[in-house]
């Protein structure tokens, strides 16, 4: 489970990158005021757009699925994956959970058998 919130990872991103210890810097480069970068960084505001979070993640380097889920959002090429075949998705979740996949090695382990079987059987 993470515990640090979507300000304090971008602020911790932030101030490791060399080139936007500056708030003021950073805010220029991904199109936002500072005041309003201030405020996500506080906790004073709530996680923004996907097109931001992007930006950010871009920006500092970092994964952007890592940063949407500090932000609590899912990102909208998921969103549509699920509006094509929702049972099919929520089956596939559904199960992953009641098996406990749950550290990043089992989940890339799964990644590789999905590759694997998508190049034995390919459309």
């Amino acid at each position: 489970m993470k515990t640090k919130s979507f300000g304090q990872v971008v602020r911790e991103l932030r101030v490791k990158h060399q080139e936007y210890s500056s708030l003021r810097e950073f805010a220029r480069k991904v199109g936002l005021s500072p005041a309003y970068l201030s405020r996500i960084e506080n906790e004073k505001e709530p996680p923004p757009s996907e097109a931001v979070v992007e930006r950010l993640a871009e920006a500092l380097g970092a994964d952007k699925y890592e940063l949407f889920s500090y932000a609590g959002k899912i990102p909208e090429e998921f969103l549509e994956t699920f509006k094509k075949n929702p049972k099919g998705v929520a089956s596939f979740m559904r199960r992953a959970q009641e098996i406990g996949l749950e550290s990043d090695s089992d989940w890339k382990e799964l990644e590789t058998s999905l590759s694997k079987m998508k190049r034995k059987n390919p459309k």
